[in-house]
């Protein structure tokens, strides 16, 4: 049974910097996305989510806060999706709001956009814990390039892990 929230979690300094750890694999170039179209995509972030776009791919699952860098206005070509939610989720936390709409968008047909009114920053954990086996998951990095994460049980099981330790509010 998937891993609910009882209350919205505040992540602390510790978990942050387990979370902000750079992945195994980074994309540099953006062209090197079309090596992973015939995936299920999710993207967490706006620049990231317009790169996939622009390359005419729609992912499955995106989700953004309509900024880059915490600040800059961002635009996302919002028409591409089936369906958009809006949520709210304040810098720093994982709300019971975000997590049960990542996971409402899993179980959805057509492909979903999440707006999120805060940050979307720590999104990218119940958009892995929640994805199919297999789906790649894409993350900005600024200045760096796009970090890829491959969903499996055992990253699925370490963020499990992470969430019940973070709240007790996760059951």
């Amino acid at each position: 049974m998937p891993l609910r929230l009882d209350k919205d979690i505040l992540v602390s300094e510790k978990f942050r910097s387990i979370f902000s750890k750079k992945p195994d694999v980074i994309i540099r170039k953006e062209t090197q996305i079309l090596l992973l179209s015939s995936k299920t995509l999710i993207t967490v972030g706006d620049v990231v989510t317009e790169t996939v776009l622009r390359f005419g791919i729609v992912p499955k699952l995106s989700i953004v806060d309509l900024k880059t860098k915490r600040k800059i206005p961002q635009s996302i070509q919002q028409d591409k999706f089936d369906k958009i939610i809006r949520v709210k989720n304040p810098p720093g936390t994982i709300t019971k709001e975000l997590w049960c709409s990542v996971e409402d968008a899993f179980k959805s047909n057509g492909n979903i956009l999440i707006i999120v009114e805060g940050e979307e920053d720590l999104a990218s954990l119940p958009a892995i814990y929640f994805s199919p086996k297999g789906s790649i998951i894409l993350y900005g990095i600024p200045d760096e390039g796009i970090a890829v994460i491959e969903s499996g049980d055992s990253i699925k099981t370490e963020i499990e892990k992470y969430i019940k330790d973070m709240g007790e509010g996760a059951s």
